[in-house]
């Protein structure tokens, strides 16, 4: 009897790993800048079996110290903003690590953006990026920009 109950949990364990990510879940994306305003937004995405990836698939009410934020519809991954294959998802992760995603206003992701450059490191080092049409401007440039801390950055269910 007792090896058909282990037999039995190993079936529905593996039969659980087969299934492969959840359906859509809404997670509360918050990031605290060293320059002390604090950015977030609400995420939909599926997280992925591993469970820390968040493929996303749309973002809402981005805001800056609670000040909202332009409309963010174009949902890409910083990889496929660069190289144009179209083969990298969109991803955000519970921990912190391998974000690599671009939110933006339109599909050029040039005047109303967030960017997470976690692990691709396109632009020089992993990195957030905000642009000034977003509000935020304290870092001395155009773009809110710095080195990303993923200490300073939490994704929670919501």
């Amino acid at each position: 009897m007792r090896k058909q109950i282990q037999r039995l949990a190993t079936v529905f364990a593996a039969a659980a790993l087969a299934v492969g990510p959840v359906a859509a879940e809404n997670f509360r994306l918050t990031y605290k800048f060293t320059f002390k305003s604090v950015l977030e937004a609400d995420i939909t995405g599926e997280l992925q079996v591993d469970g820390d990836t968040v493929v996303v698939s749309s973002i809402e009410n981005a805001r800056l110290d609670g000040i909202p934020g332009p409309s963010m519809t174009f949902v890409t991954s910083l990889a496929d903003l660069v190289d144009g294959t179209g083969i990298n998802k969109p991803v955000l992760t519970l921990s912190g690590l391998n974000n690599d995603i671009s939110i933006c206003s339109d599909k050029t992701c040039v005047v109303e953006f967030i960017t997470f450059d976690g692990i691709r490191q396109f632009l020089g080092t992993p990195g957030i990026y905000t642009s000034a049409s977003f509000g935020n401007t304290y870092s001395g440039g155009a773009n809110a920009a710095e080195q990303y801390d993923p200490a300073n950055y939490r994704l929670e269910p919501r």
